[in-house]
């Protein structure tokens, strides 16, 4: 047995406060309690935190300073030996954090992903589940679930990799991931742990075409060197594909119609590959 302790981290832009506290209140219903609760703050206005059992707390940080930096802030006040992420509009299901814990005593890995579901209009359906793709090659090629709501880390291990780069929204989380394996920490899957990712069209995610453009372009570029041909022409593809729903550019999507003829056989050994 380790010296376990979990320390929650929940950044917010405070422009969702009901889905926070339903955030919070997910937090609440654990069957395993964390040893804290922060919020990180980079909205306009202070946040009004719910009466709780949990401890929780609030730091506020420079306005809009993006969510890789509100959770390495959270991360380097956090007391806990672990880390446990959570967006301010999803949930966790309430054994989340004792599967977590289950896994930690046995085995003592540096991160853990848990398994995907989404809520749409009020009703639960699978999404995504990592077990059996957390390894380079999947991540380079594709995100096999990874997310901020979905990620319990060592925090000795979290700061050893540098965190979350804040220069690649919203592809921070799978390349945090990417960082502990190309250093050969210990990466697992729990798929009895599931995080509820809130679906909903009036209150956006950071998904819209132009910060995921960005964001795969970036991505692209820190790893270029060690993709594969199939795996650069994908992420070619997937930025092409975002820039032309973001400006409807005819030139994008003659790009993204060109890469996406290239990639097509590459794509089926990939697929065979992994079967």
């Amino acid at each position: 047995m380790i010296n376990l302790s979990i320390s929650v981290v929940i950044p917010t832009l405070n422009n969702r406060q009901k889905f926070m506290y339903e955030a919070i209140k997910s937090v609440e219903n654990q069957t395993y309690k964390p040893k804290e609760v922060i919020i990180i703050n980079n909205g306009l206005n202070e946040v009004e935190l719910p009466k709780s059992c949990l401890n929780l707390t609030q730091h506020k940080i420079i306005y809009k300073a993006g969510v890789a930096q509100a959770r390495n802030f959270g991360a380097s006040v956090a007391k806990g030996s672990y880390l446990a992420f959570l967006d301010d509009d999803d949930l966790w299901t309430s054994n989340y954090l004792e599967n977590m814990k289950k896994v930690i005593d046995k085995d003592h890995p540096d991160c853990l992903i848990a398994t995907l579901d989404q809520l749409v209009n009020g009703k639960i359906i699978p999404l995504k589940n990592a077990d059996g793709l957390i390894n380079q090659n999947v991540i380079l090629y594709k995100n096999p679930g990874i997310t901020g709501s979905s990620v319990v880390t060592k925090k000795e291990s979290f700061f050893i990799v540098g965190g979350y780069n804040p220069k690649l929204p919203p592809s921070e989380d799978k390349s945090y991931v990417l960082e502990l394996i190309k250093k050969e920490f210990k990466v697992v899957s729990v798929p009895e742990s599931k995080a509820i990712l809130r679906q909903h069209k009036n209150v956006g995610r950071l998904t819209d075409h132009k910060h995921m453009a960005e964001g795969v372009f970036q991505f692209y570029h820190n790893y270029r060197n060690v993709m594969d041909t199939s795996q650069k022409l994908y992420n070619l593809y997937k930025f092409n594909k975002f820039c032309w729903m973001d400006q409807r550019s005819l030139l994008s999507g003659v790009k993204c119609l060109i890469y996406l003829i290239f990639l097509i056989p590459g794509k089926l050994y990939h697929k065979l590959k992994n079967q």
